[in-house]
This record gives structure tokens, sequence and C-alpha cells, in this order.
């Protein structure tokens, strides 16, 4: 085997929309596998550039934002986790009044002026960056995932989080036809948390769950091991010698 094309010799390509910040899973990754090289590239749209087989130019793992309310199965043609949903946040510009408040609910600003809706998982970054030109040349509000409003880094506007708006969510995906890749599923694992002392299927065993009749007789051996033991039951304990005694007849 050519050492150029070994399995040493892989690395990932990480894409991700913008308003995530990938640094902490790219650090944790370096730290734990600091052989395998790991780069990250932001993109519009990072399915289209989503790669097949292990080796292909493009991204073995991508970072994708989607409705909240969209299903938990998988999306066609691609394996996804479903990380967090996103907080909404409100844009105005940067002298407008919603800037005197920490969070808003949408029924507070019946009234303003809004442009259209921009849909933050279709649109381009480019088309995103025109509709926040808008905003800040005050000619209405707009919403926007917070992670991504952040990420526009505009002094001439104001972001603040919003309720009653529909939410986004995060999720990280690849190709089925990577089912079983080893690196994946390892950055995949760290994205959801898992630490460097646990493997993929590792650990303890789940608890095996118990219905009302095992819990009961489970509950009852409990007590007969304490009795043996000599520990009084719950609730009922003894009174500490000298006190509690009746004193009648004294």
């Amino acid at each position: 085997m050519n050492e150029d094309t070994g399995p040493d010799r892989r690395s990932l390509a990480i894409g991700y929309v913008p308003g995530v910040q990938p640094d902490k899973w790219l650090t944790r990754w370096r730290e734990r596998n600091p052989e395998v090289p790991i780069s990250a590239r932001r993109s519009g749209d990072p399915r289209s550039a989503l790669a097949r087989v292990a080796g292909d130019v493009g991204f073995d793992v991508i970072f994708l934002r989607e409705p909240d309310a969209a299903p938990r199965s998988s999306p066609p043609g691609l394996l996804r986790v479903p990380l967090y949903t996103e907080t909404m946040a409100v844009l105005a510009e940067k002298d407008h009044e919603l800037a005197a408040f920490d969070t808003v609910a949408v029924a507070d600003l019946e009234g303003e002026q809004w442009l259209d809706p921009v849909d933050a998982i279709a649109a381009t970054p480019d088309e995103v960056s025109a509709a926040v030109d808008l905003v800040a040349a005050g000619v209405g509000l707009l919403v926007l995932p917070l992670p991504y409003a952040r990420s526009l880094s505009r002094r001439d506007v104001v972001v603040r989080p919003i309720d009653g708006v529909p939410a986004t969510r995060m999720g990280v995906a690849w190709s089925p036809r990577r089912e079983g890749d080893e690196l994946i599923d390892e950055f995949v694992g760290i994205v959801r948390g898992r630490t460097a002392a646990t493997t993929r299927g590792g650990g303890e065993p789940p608890r095996q769950k118990l219905n009302a009749k095992q819990k009961t007789a489970a509950k009852a051996a409990r007590a007969r091991a304490g009795q043996s033991r000599g520990e009084q039951p719950r609730g009922r304990q003894q009174a500490p010698r000298g006190k509690g005694r009746s004193t009648r007849g004294r």
C-alpha cells in the first residue's frame, strides 16, 4: 500500500453553515488524534460538497441548519444527528428602541415594519447580508437564528433574542455511504460529548428497566437486607434513650 494513501494518511474535512463555531470540537479532535489532520471551512450549503467516499475531495462531515419542527429522522441522502435548537433573534438598526431590552417577544413588536422574511436555511450568505444591510438602513426588522446574527458582527445593527417565532435546529451529518467510517464516528462522538475515557458502544451496559412488580420485589429485598444488618426501617426509627418516655406515675 502506498504510504500516501494508507489509513494513517487520512484526514477529516468539516463543512459548516454560518453561525456555527466548530473550534472547540476541532481542538478536542487535535488533542485526541494529533496524527490525523482536520480542517474546517464555512459554506452556505455544505451538502453540495459532501464527500461520498473516503479520500474524495469535499467535506467528510457537515453541520447543517434545519427547521426545529423537521422530523428527527435523517433527511433523504444523509445520515444525521440532531444537536440543539437555536435561539432566534430580531435585528434592528442601532438606534432602535429595541436596544433597551435584553429580550423581546414577537407580540411586543406589533406595529413595527418588517422586511420580507429571509430563509436562513436556504438563503445564501450574500442574500442574508443584503437583508441585514436593509436593517441597518432602518428599512425594517428581520429575524435570524441568534448565532447567525452574531456571526455577522455588525456595529450598525442591534440584535436581541426573540420568543414566539419558528426556531431552527443544528445537526451534524455525513454521507450514508460512509456509515461505519471510524474517523467520522469518532468526530461525531466528540461533537455529542463523548469523552476520551469512553468508546463508541463502550462503558457500562444500560440498566434494565423494571416493571412495577419487579420494583416492589427489589424494594422488599433491600428492606430484608437492611434488617439483617440491624438497620431500622425508614420512618420507624427508635427514639433516643431518655427521650419520649411516658411520665405517668411520677
